[in-house]
C-alpha cells in the first residue's frame, strides 16, 4: 500500500504509567521494524532522524541490518540534550523483567553513544550528531535537558530501495523513559512527488551534522549558524531547517493557505496550540525590519470559523481563562508553556460558533484535517516553529549569564500532505477515539462527555 498509518495509546497496556524497554510507543516500534523487515531485500540505505535515539532493542535491530550490509545513518541531538532527570524502573514487556536500578533518557542514550564512539567493529551504521540549538529571548530558563533548546525536533526516516522508497514519519520519539501517550506514525512508499524533497533534506542533515567520531563536547557556539542552501518547497512536503532561509516563515504562509481552503470542517490535534497573535521581532532579521503582530495558523482557524466552517480542537495542555479558574478547579490540567497565546486564542475560540474543545492529557500526535486532506506534523502549533531569524545575538541570558548565544533560530520540522481517503479516514476514527475516552475533556458545549464543561454560556 503507498500509504499507512499506524496507532498507539496507553490503553494498549497493562499499565499506563509503566516504563518499557521497547520505549514510548512500543507498538510503532514494532511497525517501523516490521516496515524495514518485509522488504529487507530489496533495502540499500536507511536514514533516520530521531529527536531522542536511547531505544537499545532499535538500536540492536539496526546495527543487525547493517551488519547485513545495509548503510545505515542515524541522526540525533548531542548527549547533553537528554534528560537526566527523574530515574525510573524499565520493565520489559516481552519477558516482565525489571531493570535492577532505576535509568535516565540520559543514561540509556550514553551507552549507545559510548558503544558508536569507541566501536571500531561495528560496520554500515553511523551516528550524527546535530547540535544546533534555537533560542530568540533572553529570558529562557534552563531545560531540565540541556541548558539550552536543540532544534532537531523531527522524527522521521528515509529508506533508499534498490527500486522505490519509503517515507516514514511518527509523532514518537520511541524513546525509553517516555511514558506511552496517543502516537501515530505515517508511511509513504513510492508515491511520486515525495521521495525529492525528502532524500534532499537528509543529504543536507547530513552534511550540516558531525559524526559521533568527530564530535566534541565542548560546544561552539558557532554550530549554530548555517550556510543557506536552495531548496524548493513542495505542495505535499514542507521542511524547516537552519539551513533553509526563512523556511520556518515560509511554513506559516504554505499552512495557512491550506487552512484558508477549507470547505466544511477543520480537525486541529496537537500536543500543545498557541499559534495566535504573536509577536515576531525584527531585530534578530537581517532581511525583514519590521515587528509585527502575526495572526497566525490558529488565527485563520478561527477566521475560517467565523464563515461557517466546523471547527475541532485536541490537545494535551490547556490554560483555563482567569474568569474560569472556579469552573476547573477540580481538574488538573497540564498547562502550556505558552499560556497568554493560549488563552487569547481560547479566549476568541469561545465567542465563535461552530467550534469543540478536547483537551486530552495523552495527547501527542500531531496533524490537521481539511476536508478530505490530511496535514502531517513534526511540530507542535506554538509561534517557534513559525518564526525564522538569521541573527539572533544574546550577548547573556537572564537565568543564565554564563551563557550567551549567536545563531539562526528555527527548528527543524516537516509536514505532509496526503489526500489518501483510506488514511484521512484512519485519522477521523482517531479523532472519534480520543473524544470518547473518559480522561478528555470537553471544555465547550459541542459533544456531552462525563466531564464536558461549557463555557460558551
Amino acid at each position: 500500500m503507498p500509504f499507512q498509518s499506524f496507532f498507539d495509546e496507553p490503553d494498549h497496556y497493562k499499565d499506563r504509567f509503566g516504563f518499557y524497554e521497547q520505549g514510548g510507543s512500543p507498538l510503532l516500534l514494532q511497525k517501523f521494524i516490521a516496515t524495514i523487515e518485509e522488504q529487507r531485500n530489496d533495502i540499500k540505505e536507511i536514514n533516520i532522524s530521531w529527536y531522542l535515539y536511547n531505544n537499545q532493542h532499535l538500536h540492536d535491530y539496526l546495527k543487525e541490518v547493517a551488519a547485513g550490509g545495509i548503510v545505515v545513518n542515524v541522526i540525533t541531538i548531542p548527549l547533553e540534550g537528554y534528560d537526566h532527570s527523574k530515574p525510573k524502573v524499565i520493565e520489559n514487556l516481552v519477558t516482565g523483567k525489571r531493570s535492577s536500578k532505576s535509568l535516565t533518557k540520559y543514561n540509556l542514550a550514553r551507552n549507545i553513544f559510548g558503544e558508536m564512539y569507541r566501536s571500531t567493529s561495528i560496520k554500515n551504521i553511523n551516528l550524527y550528531i546535530f547540535p544546533h540549538l534555537y533560542v530568540r529571548s533572553a529570558r529562557v530558563k534552563k531545560f531540565s535537558r540541556g541548558a539550552l533548546p536543540y532544534s532537531l525536533h523531527i522524527k522521521s526516516a528515509y529508506i533508499k530501495k534498490k527500486s522505490g522508497y519509503i517515507a516514514v514519519m511518527s509523532s514518537s520519539n520511541l524513546a525509553v523513559r517516555d511514558l506511552v501517550k496517543n502516537e501515530s506514525m505515517i508511511c509513504v512508499e513510492d508515491e511520486p512527488n515525495y521521495e525529492e524533497h525528502i532524500k534532499a533534506f537528509y543529504k543536507n542533515l547530513i552534511g550540516n551534522s558531525i559524526h559521533i567520531k568527530n564530535y566534541r563536547a565542548s560546544l561552539d557556539t558557532t554550530c549554530n549558524t548555517y550556510e543557506k542552501i536552495d531548496f524548493n518547497f513542495s505542495n505535499l512536503v514542507c521542511i524547516t531547517a537552519p539551513f533553509y532561509e526563512n523556511s520556518a516563515h515560509l511554513l506559516d504562509k504554505t499552512l495557512s493557505a491550506l487552512i484558508l481552503t477549507a470547505k466544511e470542517r477543520i480537525i486541529v490535534c496537537a500536543q500543545h496550540l498557541a499559534a495566535f497573535n504573536y509577536e515576531f521581532n525584527a531585530k534578530h532579521h537581517t532581511i525583514i525590519n519590521k515587528n509585527e503582530i502575526r495572526k497566525g495558523i490558529l488565527g485563520e482557524v478561527i477566521s475560517m470559523a467565523n464563515k461557517g466552517i466546523k471547527v475541532t480542537c485536541l490537545s494535551q495542555t490547556f490554560a483555563p481563562l482567569v474568569k474560569d479558574e472556579k469552573k476547573f478547579k477540580e481538574i488538573k490540567f497540564r498547562r502550556p508553556a505558552n499560556t497568554n497565546n493560549f488563552q487569547q486564542f481560547f479566549s476568541q475560540l469561545i465567542k465563535t460558533e461552530n467550534t469543540e474543545y478536547f483537551v486530552n492529557e495523552n495527547i501527542h500526535s500531531k496533524f490537521i484535517l481539511i476536508d478530505d486532506t490530511l496535514i502531517y506534523c513534526s511540530y507542535n502549533f506554538t509561534p517557534t516553529q513559525f518564526i525564522y531569524l538569521d541573527n539572533v545575538t544574546i550577548p547573556k541570558f537572564k537565568n543564565m549569564p554564563h551563557l550567551s548565544y549567536n545563531g539562526i533560530h528555527c527548528e527543524v520540522g516537516m509536514h505532509l500532505v496526503i489526500k489518501d481517503q483510506h488514511t484521512v479516514k484512519a485519522f477521523e476514527n482517531n479523532v472519534a477515539d480520543i473524544k470518547r475516552k473518559k480522561e478528555t475533556i470537553a471544555v465547550t458545549n459541542f459533544g456531552a462527555s462525563p466531564q464536558s464543561i461549557n463555557l460558551k454560556t
